[in-house]
């Protein structure tokens, strides 16, 4: 119990401050160097932020408590290795109807709040999209392949119904593997 509530703050950390710091930070650097201007102001940039991060927030928190609740498994693994015990279970109600990862989606809306708050054309325009890519590449590449391992025809079947990332907003195309 105590090697999963560390791993569990650990991700926290690295999901919820390490990575969107990394981010920002990088969004910072290139707008200060490439000398951008910023793209909304005080005090609608504080509104529309917190639309974004609690929206994003949101679609975390819902996902973790339906994967843990109806798969019973955690969401901890990295490159194919799990680091907690796996969901038994393919869970595909809740955020899982509307994408395979709403985890991610939600961690993405939450940087692009950040970045809003900020007003960070660099975060928005360059950053995530280039983040966006690196993790499409990653749940294509490594954690797709792991889910069909685990969960067969069933898996096979969801990913053909269920979009990959953007939630419902995007058709899925059918020569997608992943």
């Amino acid at each position: 119990m105590t090697k999963t509530i560390l791993i569990y703050f650990l991700s926290l950390i690295f999901f919820l401050v390490i990575l969107p710091a990394i981010t920002v930070a990088s969004g910072l650097f290139l707008n200060k160097l490439l000398n951008l201007p910023q793209i909304v102001y005080l005090p609608y940039n504080w509104s529309l932020a917190l639309i974004f991060i609690a929206f994003g927030a949101f679609w975390m928190g819902w996902s973790f408590y339906v994967l843990i609740k109806t798969g019973q498994g955690n969401p901890q693994e990295a490159f194919g290795k799990e680091i907690l015990p796996a969901p038994k279970k393919l869970v595909t109600i809740g955020p899982y109807r509307y994408t395979r990862n709403p985890m991610g989606f939600g961690w993405f809306i939450i940087v692009a709040g950040i970045g809003i708050y900020l007003g960070s054309i660099s975060v928005i325009l360059i950053i995530l999209p280039i983040v966006l890519m690196a993790v499409i590449f990653y749940l294509k590449y490594f954690e797709g392949k792991n889910l069909i391992k685990r969960f067969g025809d069933d898996y096979l079947r969801y990913r053909e119904n269920v979009p990959l990332f953007i939630p419902g907003f995007v058709k899925k195309r059918h020569h997608d593997k992943n």
